[in-house]
């Protein structure tokens, strides 16, 4: 806009006498002095342009109650700012200032102030002047600290500081008595200050991205309540705690329980009987910089047999030390040296690893030790001991010290309660207790009732319980987990599950665990399927499949049954390969087959199973290790096997994710050329990015022909969903199956972040007008509503009638803004929705007809959104990439969409009733929000 037709403007609101201007997205580098001329002004927008400088006469504009300058180049405020005294809110988000004239401290009636996106270094005392301050973002800036003066913002509910360079707080943080939402992440925190302990409204603390030791991660991950139980009870007492774990692994009679007894001190046992479970002992350290303390490790000897691996990996924990013992009388070949290593790195690569040759006195020790020092970081060096004669010991006690020290939870400060409260449960002579025996067992120290479940919860993660809340595990707590690993590898050792292909009967069950009444008998098989170590028959629950007593091999027939589909015609295959770099974890695939159980069709072997997506089998999918390679097969074939890849895809990366030690490379197998097959593969992450630039080519290295991107994408990419609809022949379940997959990979985009418990929200809804049926072309300044929608894939509504989920948004131009980018993947996903198909049989409460033409009106209103924003679409991209840092980190940007939506819904909706909706997880490790009709659909 020329400044003559700014001028204009602004004289024809001065002859209106008008309240509200709005020069947003005009383009203007500067503003005219004749803006002071407006003082009726209440409420100025003026986003989206390219001012550097507000002029003086801004001062003028004393009646203004909202002013919005974000989306500019401003570097500076001028002094004049503070004679805005009326302003209620300020935005200033997505400029360049790096410091605040005092004269802010002038606004008094100030109740929200966004400062997101800045470069501000520092902020000015008098901050903590504005009294009526209820919001203040000060996220994406470069903060070092925050003044005391900030104590005094008692008004104070929300406080955003995310993605900033602190690393404390002041203690006047603690004044914030009605704060309610406190953002920290991605900061250089190791340790919380006590003081937000004290803060009793806080519903909702923030703390992903930061180097944390104190509280510890076992107790963040909890969330808000837990993190601010740890803090208080902290400020009321604490001590250092010197207490972590030493894990003794490898193979079957390397001598492990004789080195755990040597390092205590006690006589060696030459005949010393195989252990078949897990011992845990007691081990007391000097601390070796601290000469009146004494560091306690536990020691987990764990038995080495091959059958049990898969149960010891629930308690191979990071932040401990592992030993890895060896024979040098057989040789470490034999010992499986590099299998162990690759199973410490999958489940916990941050953990040192000291490697011990025993048995010297047989035979010299030889190891390659610089090799695997190099190819594994966690190796931090090589002892040589002789249990029997003790040499060596003192060498290695000394040396398992020097890194206890340096453990993350070693001499860390802990509530004194709460190391009383596990020493008391540590020293319990009982196996298990009741839940009411446990919370009574804690309380006894000084902890609070309702805290049990955080104390149960921080002890299961540091493996000194099992403590569950899943309905059929809840009313017991585990206090010696050896011992149910005992009575677990009695399944495992059994020769009759072995030879009954793994199938375990209650007869056998009874049998085996005669020593145990029934409904401890039944607690520890609902472990087991906890574990993913079984699963009930769906046919008879009376019978389960102990996966790790399957079969090696497949039947013959279970490879008839798979080849013979590609004999059908309209026949389609999708196959990923995982390439794990590293040797196939115990577990894998066999806790996906449990987990994948009710897409059975009693095909399944050792190393993998065939599944179907329903009774017709019009889908098959089969999944395969092959140890040997390192690597996992994943191949659906059927019409239109789409769907059901993205299913069995989801839970097997489920299964994966529990070895944060792994990195799977995934790959794309070539199709072959001219009916030839070819052994040539993509690197899946070559071709996402090959499809992200545009790229339509990429080159078989075998053949050197050029093959499509969007052919090897196919059904595995969100850019190939156009090409997938187009072969749908116009099936009813067809369509609602593709549907029910576009849906679900949307929210996926959100999956990450709704993990962490202080992220999560709904984050699927339609914006309506307010009034009239549509759009001005003043979108962001005219009121409308947001209605949010349940998530069940394939079956999209609005949330019912009666439970709300319909909020009026008043100024649309503070909330939908950094929504852009989220409102426009939405809205491409709502056009594919169809009233007919996605809604289907949902239950009572339901007007069917009432729904199908309330969501036919929202993807219309929401289309019609769409080319509204398309326009704006290069502009906030690139703003959006600059804000959320979207090049370095994919993962932010998300993870920004989703507290802004959660932002804004906190806003209409404080109590967080939205809608009746509840967040659900599925078998596949999704998170829904669902109604409370299709929740029942996996609670049940």
């Amino acid at each position: 806009m020329s400044m003559s037709k700014v001028r204009k403007s602004i004289k024809g609101a001065g002859k209106r006498n008008a309240t509200f201007l709005d020069l947003s997205g005009k383009n203007l580098t500067k503003l005219p002095p004749e803006i002071g001329n407006l003082t009726a002004l209440t409420e100025l927008n003026l986003w989206d342009n390219k001012l550097s400088i507000l002029p003086p006469e801004i001062s003028n504009l004393t009646a203004l109650t909202y002013l919005n300058i974000s989306y500019n180049q401003l570097t500076s405020l001028p002094p004049e700012i503070g004679k805005l005294n009326a302003l209620t809110r300020l935005y200033l988000h997505n400029n360049q200032l790096s410091s605040l004239p005092p004269e802010i401290g002038k606004l008094k009636v100030l109740t929200d102030l966004d400062l997101r996106n800045n470069q501000l270094s520092n902020l000015p005392p008098e901050i903590g002047k504005l009294n009526e301050l209820t919001k203040l973002s000060l996220w994406n800036n470069q903060l070092s600290s925050l003044p005391p003066e900030i104590g005094k913002l008692t008004a104070l509910t929300m406080l955003s500081l995310w993605n900033n360079q602190l690393s404390s707080l002041p203690p006047e943080i603690s004044k914030l008595n009605a704060l309610t939402s406190l953002d920290l992440m991605d900061n250089l925190f190791s340790t919380l200050p006590t003081e937000i302990g004290k803060l009793n409204a806080l519903t909702s603390l923030d703390l992903d991205g930061n180097p944390l030791t104190s509280p510890p991660q076992e107790i963040v991950k909890q969330g808000t309540k837990a993190v601010l139980a740890f803090l208080r009870d902290q400020q009321k007492k604490s001590r250092k705690q010197w207490n972590s774990k030493l894990l003794l692994v490898g193979e079957g009679r390397v001598g492990k329980t004789s080195l755990s007894k040597a390092l205590r001190g006690e006589k060696v046992d030459k005949n010393e009987p195989t252990t078949h479970t897990i011992n845990i002992e007691h081990l007391a350290l000097p601390q070796p910089d601290r000469a009146d303390t004494t560091m306690h490790l536990n020691c987990w000897d764990f038995g080495g047999q091959d059958i049990y691996h898969a149960t010891h990996q629930f308690f191979l924990t990071d932040r401990s030390i592992f030993l890895l013992l060896w024979n040098a009388g057989t040789g470490w070949e034999q010992s499986k040296l590099y299998t162990w290593l690759d199973m410490i790195e999958a489940r916990a690569p941050k953990s040192p690893v000291l490697i011990i040759a025993t048995h010297i006195e047989d035979r010299a020790s030889d190891l390659p030790i610089k090799e695997m020092k190099r190819q594994y970081e966690n190796v931090k060096g090589y002892w040589q001991v002789s249990c029997t004669k003790g040499t060596g010991i003192a060498e290695l006690r000394e040396a398992i010290a020097g890194f206890a020290k340096d453990l993350p939870l070693m001499g860390k400060e802990f509530p004194v309660n709460w190391l009383n409260a596990a020493e008391a449960v540590r020293i319990n002579k009982k196996k298990t207790v009741t839940s009411k025996q446990f919370t009574k067992l804690i309380s006894s120290q000084g902890i609070k009732a309702e805290d049990t479940g955080i104390i149960g919860e921080w002890l299961h993660d540091l493996g000194d319980i099992l403590y569950y809340t899943d309905e059929e595990l809840k009313n017991e707590v585990i206090l010696k987990p050896q011992w149910v690993n005992k009575y677990i590898n009695m399944v495992l050792d059994s020769e009759v599950v072995a030879e009954n292909e793994g199938i375990f009967t209650r007869e056998h069950m009874e049998e085996l665990w005669r020593d145990l009444d029934r409904p401890t008998q039944e607690y520890f098989l609902h472990l087991m399927e906890r574990f993913d170590l079984s699963y009930r028959t769906l046919e008879d629950k009376d019978i389960s499949i102990v996966v790790e007593r399957l079969k090696h091999n497949p039947k013959p027939v279970t490879d008839e049954i798979w080849e013979n589909r590609l004999a059908k015609t309209n026949e389609r295959e999708i196959k990923m390969k995982f390439d794990l770099g590293t040797t196939v974890p115990a577990g894998v695939p066999t806790w996906f087959i449990a987990r994948t159980h009710r897409f059975t069709t009693h095909n399944h072997w050792r190393y993998g199973a065939l599944f179907a997506d329903n009774k017709e089998q019009a889908h098959l999918g089969r999944i395969e290790s092959f140890p040997h390679g390192r690597y996992l097969e994943l191949t659906v074939r059927g019409p239109l096997p789409y769907n059901f890849f993205a299913l069995m895809r989801d839970g097997l990366e489920l299964t994966l994710d529990r070895f944060q030690g792994i990195k799977p490379r995934r790959t794309i197998p070539c199709p072959g050329h001219d009916g030839e097959p070819c052994e040539h593969e993509f690197k899946l992450e070559n071709l996402e990015k090959a499809a992200k630039k545009g790229v339509e080519i990429m080159q078989c290295s075998e053949s050197l022909e050029d093959i499509q991107v969007s052919d090897l994408l196919l059904g595995i990419h969100w850019s190939t969903h156009e090409r997938v609809l187009e072969q749908i022949a116009g099936s009813r379940d067809d369509i609602a199956a593709f549907i029910g997959l576009m849906q679900r990979e949307f929210l996926l985009l959100f999956n990450r972040e709704q993990r962490l418990i202080e992220s999560h929200t709904p984050s699927l809804f339609v914006l309506r007008p307010e009034t009239g049926r549509h759009w001005s072309k003043e979108l962001l300044t005219s009121p409308m509503q947001l209605q949010l929608y349940c998530q069940a894939p394939d079956k999209w509504h609005p949330t019912l009638e009666g439970n709300g989920g319909c909020y009026p948004i008043k100024q649309p131009a503070e909330w939908i803004n950094p929504l852009i980018n989220h409102l426009q993947r939405m809205i491409k996903i709502f056009k594919y929705v169809s009233p007919t198909v996605s809604i289907g049989p949902v239950g009572v409460g339901f007007n069917l007809a009432g729904i199908e033409e309330t969501i036919r009106n929202d993807i219309q209103k929401m289309t019609s959104l769409m080319e509204l924003l398309e326009d704006k679409a290069v502009t906030y991209e690139e703003q959006y990439a600059k804000a959320y840092h979207e090049k370095d980190n994919p993962e932010h940007a998300k993870g920004a969409d989703l507290r802004a939506i959660r932002a804004l819904l906190d806003h209409l909706d404080p109590l967080r009733n939205w809608g009746g909706l509840r967040k659900v997880l599925t078998p596949e490790g999704h998170y829904f929000w669902l109604c409370e009709h299709h929740a029942k659909e996996y609670l049940d």
